[in-house]
C-alpha cells in the first residue's frame, strides 16, 4: 500500500516531492529554491554599426533582439528546465521574463535589459582605414581601370562572404592604383583572379608597422604589374 505524501511546507497532499534535504511540493519547492538562477539586471552588448552580439567575447550573428536575448538566456539554462522568455518595454527601459518549467513545477523570474553598444572590432577596423595588406596594381596597359574595377566587385564579394575580410581604400596615382585590403584572404582572392585572367608578376614585401601584445606586426606590401 502506497502511502499519501504531504508538503511539510503548506501540508498539501502531493503525488510527488521534491528536493534532496527538505522534500516539498511541485508548488513550494520553486518558491524557496530557483529552478533557474537570472540575474537582476542582464546586460547585451551589440555592436551599433553592424548589429551583431558579443558573446563570450566573439562577436555572434545574431541581429534580431529576440535572437539576441535567446543567445544570452543560454547562459542561464539548467539541465531538464525548459524556458520560454518574453520581453517588453517599460517607462522606456526594457525587461524580460523567464518562465522555467521541470516536471510538475514552474517559476517566473523578471529582469532588467539593458543594452550597451559597442563596436566591434571588424566595424572599428574598418571605419579607421585598417589595412593589413597594400597591393600595389602596376602595368603598361591602358585596361588598369578595367581590372581596379574588377578587383573592387572582386573584394565586395569577398566581403559578403565575411565582414573581417574588406577593401578599406582604393588610391589612383601616377604609377597605377593601390589597394589597402584588412586581411591575407581577402589578398589571396584578388590574386587569384588577377592570375587567372592576366598571369602577372607578383613581387612580395613587408615592412613593421608597429606591435600588438607584444608581436611585431608587419604589413605585407604585394606589387602585381600587368
Amino acid at each position: 500500500m502506497e502511502l499519501s505524501k504531504f508538503c511539510p511546507r503548506c501540508g498539501e497532499e502531493t503525488d510527488k516531492l521534491y528536493g534532496e534535504n527538505r522534500k516539498m511540493c511541485p508548488n513550494c519547492y520553486p518558491e524557496v529554491n530557483d529552478l533557474l538562477e537570472i540575474p537582476n539586471v542582464v546586460e547585451i552588448t551589440i555592436c551599433p554599426v553592424c548589429g551583431r552580439m558579443r558573446k563570450h567575447g566573439n562577436w555572434i550573428e545574431e541581429y534580431t533582439l529576440e535572437e539576441q536575448l535567446g543567445a544570452k538566456f543560454e547562459e542561464f539554462s539548467e539541465e531538464d528546465v525548459e524556458m520560454r522568455l518574453q520581453y517588453w518595454e517599460e517607462n522606456e527601459k526594457m525587461f524580460a521574463k523567464a518562465h522555467a518549467f521541470k516536471d510538475d513545477m514552474k517559476a517566473s523570474y523578471q529582469t532588467e535589459i539593458r543594452i550597451e553598444n559597442q563596436e566591434c572590432k571588424t566595424c572599428s577596423q574598418f571605419h579607421g582605414g585598417f589595412f593589413k595588406v597594400k597591393l600595389q596594381l602596376r602595368g603598361d596597359t591602358a585596361d588598369l581601370d578595367q581590372i581596379s574595377n574588377r578587383i573592387a566587385d572582386k573584394a565586395a564579394e569577398v566581403t559578403n562572404e565575411g565582414r573581417k575580410h574588406f577593401l578599406a581604400n582604393i588610391e589612383k596615382n601616377k604609377h597605377g592604383y593601390d589597394f589597402y585590403l584588412s586581411t591575407e584572404k581577402i589578398a589571396g582572392e584578388i590574386l587569384n583572379m588577377l592570375k587567372a585572367r592576366h598571369n602577372p608578376e607578383v613581387k612580395r614585401s613587408y615592412e613593421l608597422v608597429g606591435e600588438e601584445d607584444g608581436q611585431e606586426l608587419y604589413r605585407n606590401i604585394i606589387s602585381v604589374r600587368i
